[in-house]
């Protein structure tokens, strides 16, 4: 979410009304070790936004702590803003295989989450990135967020499609899908000694064959959500143009037409990436 603060706790005193922010999707508890270690991504204690009696942001107002309020330059575009914390998780998990530069990258799924991951692995100099998902109608998505090639995982399977394109297999994998059989393919597409960094949640346990990850001694890594750090950098590269997430935003609703725009993103026809709602004004489809 991205909006303009309306009023502040008596104890905040770096941010007042009118300040445009952002923020993440969770409070720390900012006590535990993780926490004070700067990794509140790992924080146990934290509440989420949007679960139990906290309201979430389908709203004209939304109550925040200041703990995950994040500043942003006025020039910003609030859309922008808005994928910040989509973005964070994305440079989140690049972080952890290490420099992307010179390397092939693939993105298994292809959802704001892919997207963003993509949109990261180009920003960092990948050699190549290439994006998969079911359809054909990522294409234009994938390609917006800088993928050199998309695999219709449809038509073919993914572990054949992304080993055309990158023959020797991918230095680093982002599994950005919670699909059964995902992290078999993303031990399949993966060079020997390469990296696989699972981004995605899952809606149960998985099964995946552990011989061939040993066979070929891949370092697999679980990347969860993101940290302060994450977030003043992405906000930087917002701010400097380096990222530009805007062209990943496909549908653009009024609040008033929540249900609408939460129809469109589980079954729209076409291609469909990020949906906005927007408290003020009309909006309106692109």
């Amino acid at each position: 979410m991205c909006g303009v603060v309306e009023a502040v706790g008596e104890d905040v005193a770096d941010l007042g009304p009118g300040r445009l922010v952002c923020s993440a999707a969770f409070s720390p508890c900012d006590t535990c070790a993780a926490c004070r270690a700067g990794a509140v991504n790992l924080c146990q204690d934290r509440e989420n936004l949007c679960h139990r009696v906290w309201n979430g942001s389908f709203a004209e107002h939304v109550v925040l702590r200041r703990n995950m309020v994040f500043s942003l330059p006025d020039h910003v575009p609030p859309e922008a803003g808005a994928m910040a914390e989509p973005l964070s998780i994305a440079w989140h998990a690049a972080r952890l295989p290490g420099d992307l530069a010179g390397l092939a990258v693939a993105v298994l799924g292809s959802g704001s989450i892919g997207l963003s991951c993509a949109l990261v692995a180009r920003h960092r100099s990948a050699r190549a990135v290439v994006c998969t998902d079911l359809g054909p109608d990522k294409a234009v998505l994938a390609a917006r967020a800088g993928a050199d090639e998309y695999v219709d995982a449809a038509a073919g399977g993914a572990v054949n499609g992304v080993l055309a394109h990158l023959p020797g297999g991918a230095d680093v994998t982002f599994v950005a899908s919670g699909h059964p059989g995902v992290l078999d393919e993303a031990c399949a597409v993966t060079r020997p000694g390469g990296d696989v960094v699972v981004v995605s949640y899952f809606p149960g346990p998985q099964t995946c064959a552990v011989n061939p990850m040993v066979s070929a001694e891949l370092t697999v890594r679980f990347s969860a959500l993101s940290t302060a750090s994450d977030f003043a950098e992405v906000i930087s590269a917002l701010a400097s143009g380096a990222i530009d997430p805007l062209p990943l935003v496909t549908h653009r609703f009024p609040l008033t037409r929540a249900a609408e725009a939460m129809r469109v993103l589980e079954a729209g026809p076409g291609a469909v990436g990020k949906v906005m709602l927007h408290c003020t004004g009309e909006g309106g489809e692109l």
